[in-house]
């Protein structure tokens, strides 16, 4: 699905909600004002707060879904990540002052007048509005893979079960237990903290690189040994950024292909994994002919031996094996493997060299593996 279609797809769903969250927060806070109830009020402003988070939304959308640009090659989903956290921050600060304000009123026993039964009418209104608004906007959430519209669509689920509360506290309120309708509030104050505080804590794991779950992990690792050309692979690492996923892995290939058929099998692994999940967005992968992590370790960061490049091994080479011998070599080819050397020796001429002289003159040589000879056609 296209960043364009999605960014419209959560345009749209926020408008809704938006529509919605503004005929229910003034529904409830003018009829819980005119027929006295607490609950219905602070009811109202949680709906008031749904409002100013959907209208915070359609500005990050507008953001978060655009295409990568120079300044943010991997593309602009920490936008949805730091919207996520101010509607957590905004969620906790709207408990903590109405959990106060409520609490104040009942311990100072000032709750007079009882609620009427216009409060119930609004109440199950916002129930069932708000309901519908969760699932539209979960499912839409979920479609698109977007973190900040399935925040919202909780917000809006937390707005519904508020309102059941409200519901069930105004019942109480109207047989004469007036209290009933503070203590409501109060329970409702807390748990719209919590909502808040689960998206604080879950977008700050993101910010901090999580990686994705260990059951994907191991999907990943299937995928990747399945292709034809890996021997192995090790160190895949993930991060979040948004609802996508960027990931990096080491593949073991066979030590004697060419480049370009290891950097063959490295696209290969990359598109199939970037195919097989969509929350993937990019794949970094590493070709080695070894699994070069030290024991045991899955992420190791430890002072490795460099071997000499190839200037340095040719000039070695032909030091030790003479100019003469060395002025009939075609090509060389050098194999970096278990941090030694294998060369690979194309000879020019009709016969190759005394291979024991040569071999006995390199093999002398700590650095050199294996030697191995071939007749240039």
């Amino acid at each position: 699905m296209s960043l364009e279609l999605n960014k419209q797809k959560a345009i749209n769903v926020t408008i809704v909600g938006t529509i919605v969250d503004v005929v229910l927060s003034a529904g409830k806070i003018i009829v819980g004002t005119v027929f006295f109830s607490h609950s219905l009020i602070i009811d109202g402003i949680h709906s008031l707060s749904d409002l100013l988070t959907d209208l915070f939304v359609l500005i990050v959308a507008n953001f978060s879904h655009d295409h990568p640009d120079d300044e943010h090659p991997y593309g602009h989903g920490r936008f949805e990540t730091l919207g996520t956290i101010v509607i957590g921050i905004v969620l906790v600060v709207v408990a903590i002052f109405l959990a106060i304000d409520n609490i104040s009123l009942f311990l100072a026993g000032t709750v007079k007048e009882i609620p009427k039964w216009p409060t119930l009418v609004v109440a199950f209104i916002s129930i069932i509005s708000k309901e519908w608004l969760f699932r539209y906007s979960l499912k839409i959430g979920e479609e698109i893979k977007s973190q900040l519209i399935i925040a919202n669509a909780w917000h809006s689920r937390s707005d519904a079960l508020s309102s059941i509360l409200v519901f069930v506290g105004l019942i109480f309120s109207l047989y004469g237990y007036k209290e009933v309708d503070l203590v409501v509030a109060v329970i409702l104050s807390l748990f719209i903290g919590k909502v808040g505080w689960d998206f604080i804590l879950n977008s700050l794991h993101e910010l901090l690189d999580t990686s994705v779950s260990e059951e994907m992990r191991e999907e990943i690792k299937a995928i990747i040994k399945s292709i034809d050309g890996v021997k192995g692979m090790h160190n895949l690492r993930s991060r979040k950024i948004g609802d996508k996923a960027i990931l990096d892995v080491n593949i073991e290939v066979a030590p004697n292909i060419t480049v370009s058929e290891g950097h063959e099998i490295a696209t290969w692994t990359a598109e199939t994994v970037i195919k097989a999940f969509d929350s993937v967005y990019d794949v970094t992968v590493h070709t080695d002919v070894e699994d070069d992590r030290e024991t045991g370790q899955e992420y190791v960061v430890y002072e490795s031996k460099l071997l000499p490049l190839r200037t340095e091994v040719l000039e070695k080479l032909e030091k030790i094996i003479g100019t003469a011998e060395y002025s009939k070599i075609d090509e060389v080819k050098i194999h970096y493997r278990y941090k030694r050397i294998k060369l690979s020796l194309l000879y020019l001429g009709d016969k190759l060299p005394e291979k024991k002289v040569i071999l006995d003159a390199i093999e002398s040589d700590d650095l050199f593996e294996e030697v191995v000879f071939y007749k240039s056609l």
